[in-house]
């Protein structure tokens, strides 16, 4: 059973009470946009790089319970109001009453040709009014799980309305953090998501997502150091977090950013699909169902834009399939409409072509050794600290994507790695994967915090 914590409506006008002259003095506050700094004469103007902000909005503790609001609060699994009250009562010493700005922003990375693109993203960070001076946090990129449409991209989270807020649970993640922590958070929307609207995602591209990633990770530390933000600067330590596609995306730009020679602090996989030739294989050629089929569309058009010869749809895909997959799975339909395109009985395999289920199985051939070379945790040794979380029962992404993982740092001799197995639940509907989330997000910013004491 799980701990009894004050519940989200009596804490609400507790914080009425506790918040009202700061509430008071936001609303009889104009600000509506980040005033720029320069107020430093360190700090020299930037002539590349950062971010291009387009829009700003402030919220507070209020918006944020708001919101919970309309998530269930079931007493007896852990959702995403006990990470709100766990986090608030696990911070000594706070009101927890920290304003926070919402900055949809732009930066420069690269489309699946290699040409310069700017893609969009969020920065979030606490937003002290003046006089009350910069906070001087880390920065922690929350790389978002898996999302069909995109217009859930984090950045679309201002236009979303209320009814759509069930779609965007990271937000609350990142709102709590930056509350209750301080820290600043970046969340890219990704390649192929946001305002990107002419390319498909490339889902579990390893390449593709670690470079859209990092580009944001450097974008933000430009931004933020050297007291370029009126309201925040960023202290040198840069955290990577992330669960399920979020995990994989996590890992691969870890990858990437070490190659850059950029220092982490530390990074945060959790249920992520890491093992793409080997657990997540095993899930497209077995006889079994699979909770959620869409899985399989969104790798399939990723690729097909990635390695188009190799996975091409005519070889790969049966029809329906070969019409359906592409036209459905562009961004703008969501998962129902793409499971419905699906078999029936949930069985992956069964919209390929024998020819390229057969080739699926050959580890010489080029599909095999594409995904091989995609695998997250291979050709490289992370130097950064690394928290490998994943629930045991996890039924959409299993376990044993981390403990290939494992399996590899150790035979590296590597000590930065720690890996935890949670043990399994067993939610009342729907799927452990998305059961598990709220207890990962917690157990992960938790892991975080500890590092930034």
């Amino acid at each position: 059973m799980k701990k009894q914590l004050p519940s989200l409506t009596s804490r609400y006008f507790d914080f009425l009470s506790a918040a009202g002259l700061l509430l008071l003095f936001i609303a009889t506050t104009s600000i509506t946009s980040c005033k720029k700094s320069g107020s430093d004469p360190g700090c020299t103007e930037l002539t590349s790089g950062g971010f291009e902000v387009v829009s700003h909005t402030e919220r507070t503790t209020l918006d944020v319970m708001d919101q919970l609001m309309l998530l269930p609060d079931d007493t007896s699994s852990y959702d995403y109001n006990d990470f709100y009250r766990n986090t608030s009562a696990g911070i000594p010493n706070s009101l927890g009453l920290k304003p926070i700005a919402h900055e949809v922003v732009r930066y420069t990375s690269t489309d699946d040709k290699g040409a310069p693109i700017q893609l969009t993203g969020l920065l979030i960070y606490p937003w002290n009014i003046p006089p009350f001076g910069r906070v001087v946090a880390p920065i922690i990129s929350v790389n978002h799980g898996t999302q069909l449409m995109k217009k859930y991209a984090p950045s679309k989270w201002k236009s979303a309305s209320s009814s759509d807020w069930k779609n965007f649970p990271e937000m609350v993640i990142a709102d709590v953090m930056a509350m209750w922590y301080g820290w600043i958070i970046i969340m890219p929307d990704y390649q192929g998501m946001g305002d990107d609207l002419t390319e498909n995602h490339p889902y579990c591209d390893r390449d593709r997502l670690a470079t859209a990633t990092a580009d944001m990770v450097e974008a933000a530390q430009k931004a933020l150091a050297c007291n370029r933000n009126a309201y925040v600067k960023w202290n040198g330590q840069t955290f990577l977090y992330g669960y399920s596609e979020g995990g994989f995306v996590t890992m691969a730009a870890a990858r990437e950013l070490e190659a850059r020679k950029v220092n982490l602090a530390g990074v945060v996989c959790m249920d992520g699909p890491y093992d793409l030739s080997g657990t997540m294989l095993d899930i497209m050629l077995s006889n079994n169902p699979f909770p959620v089929p869409y899985f399989l569309p969104m790798l399939m058009v990723g690729y097909n834009t990635m390695h188009k010869d190799i996975f091409d749809y005519n070889l790969m895909l049966k029809d329906p399939y070969k019409t359906d997959i592409p036209q459905y799975t562009t961004g703008f339909f969501d998962e129902t409409v793409v499971n419905s395109k699906m078999p029936q009985d949930k069985i992956l395999k069964e919209i390929f072509t024998p020819a390229f289920y057969d080739s699926l199985k050959n580890h010489n051939s080029q599909a095999f050794q594409t995904l091989y070379s995609n695998n997250a945790y291979v050709g490289w040794t992370p130097k950064s600290k690394m928290l490998l979380w994943h629930c045991m029962n996890d039924d959409c992404v299993p376990v044993g994507n981390s403990v290939a993982a494992i399996n590899r740092f150790t035979s590296l001799g590597l000590s930065n790695v720690q890996f935890v197995a949670w043990p399994p639940v067993h939610p009342k509907s729907g799927t452990v994967h998305v059961a598990i989330a709220p207890r990962a997000f917690y157990e992960g910013s938790r892991w975080i915090y500890n590092l930034t004491k």
